[in-house]
C-alpha cells in the first residue's frame, strides 16, 4: 500500500532526519508535525517547513487523522504519553512506528492501547551528539542498520511496507525480538552513555584549576563525544531500560576492576592480553 501523509510527533535530529529521507525518496508526500508549544510557533518546525521539508504544523492531533503513517521520534517516554492523545486519531489503516532505542517500554504501552495490528517498532541505529532538526540528513541512514520490531500480530503488509522504506532510505534492515533489542544496545549503546557521562564528570570533579580540561585531547575528546549528547533523551533512556542497562555495567565494572587489578599488580602478560584482545575485537567490527 501507498503510503502518502506522514505525520511526525518529534522533531529533533532523528526525526528531522527521517522526514528528510521520505522528501528524498517520496517527493510527492504529504509531511506534518506536531507543535506541542500550543501557543507560540516552534522554531525548528518553521524552519523545516521553509526548507520544504514539512507541509504543515499543526497544534491540534486531531489533524493525525488525516494520516497514513505516524512517526514517534519525541523522548522515549514521552512517546509512549502520545500513544493515550493519539489513539482516538488513528485511522486502522494507519501505520504507527516509533524511533527510539528502548522497545520494550513502548510495545507494552502499545499492547495495553490494542494498536498491536498497526504498529512496528523502529530503531535506526545511528545518530550524532548534536542534536535538533537543524543537524538533521538524509545521510545519517546510509549503510547503517535500522531494526524493527513487530508484534506477532502486526499487519503483514505494515512490516513490509516499512522494510522498504528501510531499504528505500538506504540501511539494512534486521528484524528483532525486542528484548533482545534492548539487551544488545544496552551494551553498544546505553551502557557506553552512562560510562561516557561517568568518566567526563570523574574528570571534572578532579579539575580543580582547568587544567585538565586545558590538556584533555584525542583519547578523551574520542571517548566522551556522546556526552554531549541531550540529557533528556538519556536519562529517558535510563528509566526505560534500566534492568538491561545495569546488567551490562555490572559485567563492565567486573571487567573494569579485573583490569584495574592488572595495573595494580603490574602484570605485564595480563595488560597485554587485555588490550589486545580488546584491540582484535575492535578492529574486525565494521562501523
Amino acid at each position: 500500500m501507498k503510503r502518502t501523509n506522514f505525520g511526525f510527533i518529534g522533531f529533533g535530529l532523528i526525526g528531522g532526519s527521517v522526514a528528510h529521507a521520505i522528501r528524498e525518496q517520496y517527493p510527492d508526500a504529504k509531511i506534518m508535525a506536531y507543535n506541542y508549544y500550543i501557543t507560540k510557533a516552534h522554531p525548528r518546525l518553521e524552519l523545516a517547513k521553509m526548507d520544504g521539508i514539512l507541509d504543515r504544523i499543526t497544534t491540534d492531533l486531531a489533524d493525525f487523522s488525516e494520516c497514513d503513517c505516524i512517526f514517534l521520534c519525541a523522548p522515549v517516554i514521552k512517546n509512549i504519553a502520545y500513544l493515550d492523545h493519539l489513539q482516538p486519531y488513528l485511522s486502522k489503516d494507519c501505520l504507527l512506528t516509533d524511533v527510539g532505542s528502548v522497545k520494550s517500554d513502548i510495545l507494552a504501552a502499545v499492547e495495553k492501547h490494542g494498536l498491536q495490528e498497526q504498529f512496528v517498532g523502529g530503531h535506526p541505529m545511528t545518530g550524532s551528539e548534536k542534536t535538533g532538526y537543524e543537524h538533521s540528513a538524509s545521510a545519517f541512514f546510509r549503510d547503517k542498520y535500522y531494526v524493527l520490531t513487530p508484534f506477532e500480530q502486526s499487519r503483514p503488509e505494515f512490516i513490509q511496507w516499512m522494510e522498504q522504506f528501510v531499504h528505500d532510505i538506504g540501511s539494512h534492515c534486521m528484524i528483532l525480538d525486542a528484548h533482545i533489542h534492548d539487551a544488545v544496545v544496552a551494551g553498544i549503546s546505553h551502557g557506553p552513555h552512562v560510562i561516557s557521562a561517568a568518566l567526563v564528570n570523574t574528570v571534572a570533579s578532579l579539575d580543580t584549576d582547568g587544567t585538565y580540561g586545558a590538556l584533555a585531547a584525542g583519547g578523551f575528546h574520542g571517548i566522551t563525544r556522546i556526552s554531549s549528547s541531550s540529557p533528556e533523551m538519556w536519562q529517558n533512556v535510563c528509566l526505560t531500560n534500566p534492568d538491561q542497562i545495569c546488567t551490562f555495567l555490572d559485567r563492565y565494572i567486573e571487567v573494569l576492576t579485573a583490569a584495574k587489578e592488572k595495573v595494580a599488580a603490574h602484570d605485564e602478560e595480563g595488560l597485554m592480553n587485555f588490550f589486545a584482545d580488546a584491540k582484535k575485537y575492535r578492529d574486525h567490527i565494521r562501523f
